[in-house]
C-alpha cells in the first residue's frame, strides 16, 4: 500500500475486505458437508483471522494519518 492512501481509499479496501470474507463464508458454509468439523472449523477460523489481519492493518494506516 501507498503511504499516501486516501481515507476514502481505506474505507474502500475494508468494505472490499468484509465483502470477500462475506463471500467466503457464504461459500465455506454451502459447501460445509463436504468437510469435517473439525476442518469446517479450522477454514473458518483461517478466514477469520485472515480479516482480521487485513483490517489492523488498514486501521494501522488509518491511523497514521
Amino acid at each position: 500500500m501507498n503511504k499516501d492512501i486516501s481515507r476514502y481509499e481505506l474505507i474502500e479496501n475494508i468494505t472490499s475486505d468484509l465483502t470477500a470474507f462475506v463471500k467466503s463464508d457464504a461459500i465455506l458454509h454451502l459447501s460445509k458437508d463436504s468437510y469435517s468439523k473439525d476442518e469446517y472449523n479450522r477454514m473458518l477460523d483461517g478466514l477469520k483471522h485472515d480479516l482480521i489481519m487485513r483490517l489492523e492493518h488498514l486501521i494501522m494506516r488509518l491511523e497514521q494519518k
